[in-house]
């Protein structure tokens, strides 16, 4: 009883949400953590392989006339037959040219699915908050990957929200002009209600937790913005809900979808309503505006991601987290520091 009574101590000391994860990882059978078990190399090649089946494609052009060319630290070397190129497993993944192990890296993106500050979780990890942001926008770029293939079908709630353009950021050291004077701390904007000054995010959902969204423009949006986002992304002959505006209608006309408008200063029409996207909405901005306190405008589109897969998602935590890892380490990710700052400061679909 003694090992009994420590292992209960122990437990009743976690919060609420630990105590939550650990029973429902021994009801899954799986361990909380990873502890840098995952099999890298078997997991990329799972998902990036050539057609032989036992070795990735060239990083540098792309060839599937690659042969093994010895080991080099342990990893499996191989030479690209067509450009000459020699790569290892990691060449093409998140991991190129990282100083970090992977145990390193799904310990970060635990403290992710956790939302944790990036001071905090930069301490976890034995990092920099410089790198600790850098890896964050990597890996939820990566999570876009997933969020292209998506197509939503059934019933289908579709809405907009606003949220302010921001610049955060510090630019001294960058070629960045502001376009306009600086809002003082706290001020939203400078000119009331939905004006340019304000991102248009539009959103669709579905109950059973699949999700889109992304900047579409700038102030209100139109039949073309909104298509930029929604067309081919909603199966044709789904049931489209949405609200009263009028450019919703020529989206489902072009996606051949049947509409069902939710007449203005209504809640529901019939059995239909929009409560769904709109709870979606007021997660976002709870994950946006109060767990990481604001973000430059540039990456809202990646945070908009994140929430789509952390809070809408209809999978247990640690289903997540695995799905998270195995995605992130497969997924081709060549994309450089520097080019992550260098992005556009309001990423539209369409040319503004």
């Amino acid at each position: 009883m003694g090992k009994y009574s420590i292992a209960l101590q122990m437990f009743q000391e976690l919060t609420a949400k630990e105590q939550a994860r650990f029973l429902e990882a021994v009801a899954d059978n799986k361990s909380v953590a990873h502890n840098g078990s995952h099999d890298l190399e078997e997991t990329i090649l799972k998902h990036n392989h050539t057609s032989t089946g036992d070795r990735p494609p060239c990083p540098h052009c792309g060839s599937e006339i690659v042969k093994k060319n010895g080991r080099l630290k342990g990893r499996q070397r191989y030479q690209c037959k067509t450009c000459g190129s020699y790569f290892v497993i990691t060449s093409s993944s998140i991991l190129y040219a990282s100083k970090k192990d992977p145990s390193t890296w799904e310990k970060f993106m635990e403290c992710m699915m956790d939302k944790f500050s990036l001071r905090k979780s930069a301490a976890r990890c034995g990092i920099s908050v410089p790198t600790a942001f850098i890896w964050r926008q990597k890996i939820l770029g990566g999570l876009q990957k997933i969020h292209e293939s998506v197509v939503l079908k059934g019933v289908v709630q579709t809405d907009e929200t606003f949220f302010p353009v921001s610049y955060k950021g510090n630019h001294t050291k960058s070629k960045f002009k502001m376009p306009r004077r600086s809002h003082k701390r706290g001020l939203d904007t400078h000119v009331r209600g939905i004006s340019r000054q304000k991102a248009c995010v539009t959103c669709s959902v579905t109950s059973d937790g699949h999700s889109i969204g992304m900047i579409s423009n700038l102030g209100r949006p139109n039949a073309k913005t909104l298509g930029a986002v929604l067309n081919g992304k909603v199966e044709e002959g789904s049931i489209f809900v949405t609200d009263g505006l009028t450019e919703y209608s020529k989206i489902a006309k072009t996606n051949g979808l049947t509409h069902i408008r939710i007449p203005k200063g209504q809640h529901t029409n019939g059995i239909f309503n929009i409560q769904t996207v709109n709870a979606y909405h007021k997660e976002l901005k709870r994950l946006v505006l109060k767990a990481f306190s604001g973000v430059a405008t540039k990456y809202l589109n990646n945070y908009v991601v994140f929430h789509n897969f952390v809070n809408f998602a209809k999978h247990s935590f640690s289903e997540k987290l695995d799905i998270l890892v195995e995605h992130t380490f497969s997924t081709p990710l060549l994309e450089k520091c520097k080019e992550i700052s260098v992005r556009p400061a309001i990423p539209l679909p369409l040319a503004a």
